[in-house]
């Protein structure tokens, strides 16, 4: 979970500051849906795929189990919103950050309303922190009036000013998604899996998880497959590599290290690789973002869910076809593996590894 570090954070220019605070609201959002959505595929592993469409005929623990679920989704859009303004503007933003994600969802603008409701919860707490008042009033300042003050002004300019068009935005957005052919889907879905495999956990990751993980709190579940399906090629795709390349083209401490790899594919840990990509950019990231795009295009156009945005192996049970995501999976790391043991090029004569595993290839 991203840690809130506030020291030296006005000597950050405005975008990074951004990033970060959105990260850290990104990162405590995670849990809620993580759980939140687990908790619903476990219902409807108990109830039928399709008890969300007739709860009010029942009464029974799938159904429980499901309305605690919902209950826990419920809070995604206001995580977001209360963390991005914490992150801002420290305790004073998380009430009016609640507010504004519960607005969000009354508007039904969704996960982007949210993140715009924080960031306008964080700058109006910044700026209220600037007042200098009575040291009489400097008590009751970030407990009352801020909160107060704050939340009926971002409430009513997100009510007024920016909810119509977020709205409109998210309206148009469903509309796209609903509308994709066959081929649109795949392509949507390729994007998706070669972005999540181009730098494993850097921006470009990030920025399509981001994406990936909005969708799905808005009740979009296919791109989550193609996300977290995509990312568990590449680790298990380069083990396979050093396997398939032997000792000609992969060093005795690379196909050690490879080894781990296994374990963080299952985990959907995707950070292992790095060491290759440092070592050997190009190949890597074309082996991998190849993999993942046919991964994620897959998914896509199979329509395969995903109710959980993180746990790899240990939530594919919750998918709608699990072993048609272990497929997808197994494909997109063969397709991986076998394209870089044959671009990697062979050791020079006499290589040794070197200290530094990251040290790029001669």
């Amino acid at each position: 979970m991203a840690e809130i570090k506030r020291k030296g954070k006005n000597k950050k220019n405005q975008f990074m500051f951004l990033k970060d605070s959105i990260m850290t609201g990104i990162s405590y959002m995670i849990p809620v849906i993580v759980g939140g959505g687990v908790l619903q595929a476990i219902a409807k592993m108990l109830g039928g795929y399709d008890i969300g469409s007739h709860m009010d005929e029942i009464d029974t623990l799938a159904k429980t189990i499901m309305l605690i679920g919902q209950a826990l989704m419920s809070f995604t859009v206001p995580a977001i919103a209360a963390f991005i303004a914490y992150a801002m503007a420290d305790k004073p933003g998380i009430a009016p950050g609640l507010a504004m994600g519960a607005l969000a969802n009354t508007l039904n603008t969704g996960f982007v309303g949210g993140l715009v409701g924080g960031i306008l919860v964080g700058y109006l707490v910044i700026a209220m922190k600037k007042i200098k008042v009575p040291k009489v009033l400097s008590g009751i300042m970030p407990i009352l009036v801020i909160p107060v003050v704050v939340t009926l002004v971002s409430g009513l300019l997100m009510y007024y000013v920016f909810g119509i068009p977020i709205k409109g935005f998210m309206t148009a957005l469903t509309s796209f998604l609903t509308s994709l052919s066959g081929g649109s889907k795949f392509l949507f879905g390729a994007v998706i899996g070669a972005m999540i495999c181009a730098d494993h956990g850097g921006p470009i990751n990030k920025t399509a998880a981001l994406f990936v993980n909005g969708l799905n709190a808005d009740g979009f579940l296919i791109p989550t497959s193609a996300k977290m399906c995509a990312g568990m090629t590449a680790p298990l795709g380069i083990a396979l590599a050093t396997f398939l390349g032997g000792k000609k083209k992969f060093s005795d401490g690379e196909r050690e290290q490879a080894k781990s790899l296994v374990v963080l594919s299952a985990c959907y840990v995707q950070e292992g690789v790095i060491p290759f990509l440092m070592k050997d950019p190009v190949r890597v990231a074309i082996s991998c973002m190849t993999g993942g795009a046919i991964t994620g295009g897959l998914c896509m156009m199979s329509a395969l869910e995903s109710p959980a945005v993180h746990g790899g192996a240990f939530v594919i049970a919750m998918t709608s076809n699990p072993l048609m995501f272990i497929g997808y999976w197994f494909l997109g790391a063969f397709i991986t593996g076998g394209l870089y043991a044959v671009l990697r090029r062979p050791l020079p004569e006499g290589y040794v590894d070197d200290e530094d595993m990251n040290s790029p290839l001669i």
